[in-house]
């Protein structure tokens, strides 16, 4: 997209989950770490507008303040009550090249129960559209419930997932990727609350494979509907610390009317001294997703150049063709040759600014890939 003075491309990014899987605190960190992150290793920016920092700041200081406690258990910290977007705008430093991308935060219940009222129903309609038209898709999972939920309760472990309603929801985002092959097409499941199953986040145990098995097993049906619909897609796993702190101390299975089978699986966690934020994984997501945005903002870029000169091309010669003498001559009479002459100028500088944009982003993109992924980014197809 374009505006009446600079190039803007804007993009969209789906989080699909059900509630308190922690999608919010997901988004806060995102941005503290994206920043952290490209401030540090690339010539590359992320900001974002006052009421996302708000938004933001509040759920970083709800979070940090539970790990002061040094027991932290996620269930206590609120749900989403309304959606609500994140806007955040990925730009290189000297340069007028913004890329924005929006996230829509929503209450996690609306997926599960498609709004719950004749209200809220309309709001989530307009979420799915949201959703069906991100450019990514990030699917958090919960790592307690795919490992911790136990046999007992093992038969409503689909259920508390949302494996059916996030299938759904992928299904009409593939379709809707199909019929645009030209644009980003990225699911990224990432398990969160895995600082007790991997060996580097300082457990003594390493479940990576299972937690990567469990996923796949609970998500065959998801995963084989993204490469049906949308083959093209890129599908990636990637497990995310989401405190990086926090040991699982307990995980029980208590009584809750509105969730499946009448109960919900309560974490509880004990707070690793001196109780700092870690989060592995996160930094990878971030780059995953500014090299996306930024190549898709390449090729579209490229697009309009490869249009732009056409336009140029015809722009000039019909400037410059010749008419016949008295023909010619009346043409510079009139002004009609200088008018032409002015718009073949015109058409070419714009298509010079887009050629020069087209390999800004290409030095962009070059700076973003020179950062190696992390050994948990994976892919699934």
């Amino acid at each position: 997209m374009t505006d009446a003075h600079r190039p803007v491309f804007e993009y969209k990014i789906g989080l699909l989950a059900p509630s308190r899987v922690g999608k919010s605190t997901l988004i806060a960190s995102l941005l503290k770490e994206g920043q952290q992150l490209l401030n540090r290793e690339t010539s590359v920016q992320l900001t974002a507008d006052r009421p996302t920092l708000n938004r933001i700041n509040a759920t970083h200081n709800m979070v940090t303040g539970a790990l002061k406690a040094r027991v932290f258990e996620p269930g206590l910290v609120p749900s989403t009550p309304d959606p609500s977007y994140f806007r955040l705008l990925l730009e290189p430093r000297g340069q007028d090249l913004p890329i924005r991308f929006d996230i829509l935060d929503y209450p996690g219940a609306w997926l599960e129960k498609g709004g719950n009222s004749d209200q809220n129903e309309q709001k989530w309609n307009e979420c799915e559209t949201f959703l069906s038209d991100s450019s990514v898709l990030i699917v958090p999972v919960d790592s307690v419930l795919l490992m911790d939920a136990g046999d007992t309760h093992a038969h409503l472990l689909t259920a508390h997932l949302a494996v059916s309603q996030i299938e759904q929801v992928v299904q009409r985002w593939a379709k809707n990727r199909r019929e645009r092959p030209g644009e980003p097409a990225m699911v990224i499941f990432c398990p969160v609350k895995c600082e007790t199953y991997l060996s580097d986040s300082g457990s003594l145990q390493d479940h990576s494979a299972q937690l990567r098995q469990q996923l796949c097993d609970q998500f065959s049906e998801v995963l084989e509907t993204i490469r049906e619909a949308a083959p093209h897609a890129s599908v990636r796993y990637l497990p995310i610390d989401t405190f990086g702190c926090v040991e699982l101390v307990s995980a029980r299975w208590t009584p809750h009317a509105d969730s499946p089978g009448g109960v919900m699986l309560m974490p509880k966690y004990r707070v690793r001294p001196p109780g700092t934020i870690t989060r592995k994984g996160l930094d990878d997501l971030v780059s995953l997703l500014c090299r996306q945005l930024v190549e898709a903002a390449r090729l579209q870029s490229q697009r309009t150049a490869a249009v732009r000169r056409v336009t140029a091309e015809f722009s000039r010669r019909h400037a410059e063709a010749q008419e016949g003498f008295f023909r010619d001559l009346w043409l510079k009479v009139n002004g009609e040759r200088r008018r032409r002459i002015e718009a073949a100028d015109g058409d070419e500088a714009r298509y010079r600014d887009a050629e020069q944009t087209t390999r800004s982003l290409f030095d962009v993109l070059a700076t973003l890939a020179e950062r190696a992924n992390g050994a948990r980014l994976q892919h699934l197809s």
